[in-house]
């Protein structure tokens, strides 16, 4: 690739961080907006779900094999053609007319998100020295936590003050300016000529089993978990990651993902499953209460946005701060630590009621917060440095598939333990804005409660996995070698 001088490389880092910001803002943007979308399109409680589960799943299922494909076919066009894709998915979620359309076409922006998520680290890799990268680096996953920060608040104000198709619509400006953007400034490397195959097997056989096992999630509620349609589904889930295990193992240096990261390197692996647990643990809490202020506590989407932002404002505050602070007493401690205090925080929720005052959730929220503030950092600095420099983009593959898949799961889990508790009835009521009494409001309440407790069993069983992981020099020995 030419070298690029600093004015070029900024130019690059705006851009692909851009893309790092919308991909994560796109998940969250729409649950401050479920109670009123799912209102005025008419759809219950087993619908709303999908909204944001199916732009999760497109993620979750595609990460990778667009990262692994960038590697193979270029980057440039890719990156240009995600940001395509989305735009185009997201002007056909603001004229959605029924549950249908919204869930289909939320699905296609999810496919136009993860073909940029997966190659700007990768762009910004090739544009940047190797004394700058990290820096470079450190800034993109910045703005990836800066987009999940920003979602609920400014879904709330855009709601309150357009309309629910204007959280949507807000996407197609900035997406048409990084398009030209990218067309005048990204460059394509110069690559050595080799005909290495795309593992399409190993992508396909990824996709079968991530996308069968949170359908078999998310319809177990509905289905019953003993149902012959949901064992069928969950045997397509355990086939495909069976199928996907053998195949990668054989592919070798061709696989889509290298199994060694993970049975080589423990800490890889375990820093990746706490991510996975601690997405998995919080990452519904913000569709749950956004439920619970309004249709509970009576308040505006402008209160509930701006309640909501306590949470990532403290988050945003302290990532750098950890992040500089595990340079220093290492990561695992910080890390294992945010972790203990993210499952203390929801134990804190879990106690909230139709009588709780905005202050106390307020407080709990923060709480939540620095756990979070404390994880995300440090946990993503051990991972990164962990591997070689040839395997940063699978690292940060990895890394966005874990959050992208422990976020499904959360939706998945908290719904699926409301459900277990609160009648279908009720939920339905509750989502669709007609429930107005009290003991529905107490049942409704008392699931959510539930959903927090065993989220935040999730977040403890985390903490200890982050525990697990090893210290950093055995992961540069085995990483080295």
């Amino acid at each position: 690739m030419a070298v690029l001088d600093r004015r070029e490389r900024r130019i690059v880092l705006a851009i692909t961080s851009v893309g790092a910001m919308m991909g994560p803002l796109d998940s969250t943007i729409v649950s401050v907006s479920l109670p009123v979308i799912s209102s005025d399109l008419g759809m219950d409680y087993a619908a709303s779900v999908w909204i944001p589960t199916a732009y999760l799943l497109a993620l979750a299922s595609l990460l990778l094999t667009m990262g692994r494909l960038s590697d193979i076919r270029g980057r440039r066009n890719l990156f240009v053609l995600g940001f395509a894709i989305f735009v185009l998915g997201s002007l056909l979620c603001s004229i959605s007319q029924n549950a249908g359309q919204i869930i289909a076409f939320r699905f296609l922006q999810g496919a136009g998100a993860s073909i940029f998520m997966a190659t700007s680290p990768a762009i910004l890799t090739d544009a940047f020295p190797p004394q700058e990268r990290g820096k470079a680096l450190g800034i993109n996953a910045m703005a990836v936590y800066i987009g999940l920060s920003l979602g609920p608040p400014l879904g709330g104000v855009l709601t309150a003050a357009f309309g629910w198709p204007s959280i949507f619509l807000v996407n197609v400006p900035i997406g048409l300016a990084v398009i030209a953007l990218s067309l005048l400034y990204l460059k394509e490397p110069a690559r050595e000529v080799r005909h290495r195959p795309f593992d399409v097997s190993g992508a396909i056989a990824f996709a079968v089993g991530l996308s069968a096992l949170l359908v078999a999630l998310t319809l177990g509620d509905g289905l019953g978990w003993t149902s012959p349609e949901l064992v069928a589904i969950a045997a397509v889930a355990a086939a495909g990651f069976a199928a996907f295990l053998v195949i990668e193992h054989r592919r070798g240096a061709d696989a889509m993902l290298d199994l060694r990261l993970f049975t080589s390197n423990r800490l890889f692996a375990l820093a990746n499953l706490s991510t996975l647990l601690n997405y998995t643990a919080y990452f519904g809490v913000s569709f749950l209460l956004s439920f619970y202020m309004q249709r509970v506590l009576g308040l505006s989407l402008y209160l509930t946005g701006l309640v909501l932002l306590s949470m990532p404002l403290v988050m945003s505050f302290l990532s750098p701060i950890m992040g500089w602070a595990s340079d220093r007493v290492g990561s695992r401690v910080l890390a294992s630590g945010g972790m203990a205090l993210v499952g203390i925080g929801l134990l804190l929720l879990s106690t909230i009621d139709a009588a709780t005052s905005i202050t106390t959730l307020v407080a709990y929220l923060l709480v939540l917060g620095v756990g979070m503030g404390m994880f995300s950092s440090p946990n993503t600095s051990a991972i990164m440095g962990c591997v070689p420099r040839s395997q940063l983009g699978v690292a940060s593959g990895t890394v966005s598939t874990m959050r992208t898949v422990g976020q499904s799961l959360s939706l998945v889990i908290m719904g699926a333990v409301v459900a277990s508790v609160v009648s279908s009835a009720v939920v339905s009521d509750i989502f669709s804005g007609a429930a107005g009494t009290s003991v529905a409001a107490e049942e409704f309440v008392s699931g959510m409660s539930l959903a927090f407790i065993v989220s935040a069993g999730i977040a403890f069983i985390g903490a200890l996995t982050s525990l697990a992981r090893g210290t950093p020099e055995t992961c540069e020995r085995t990483s080295s070698t």
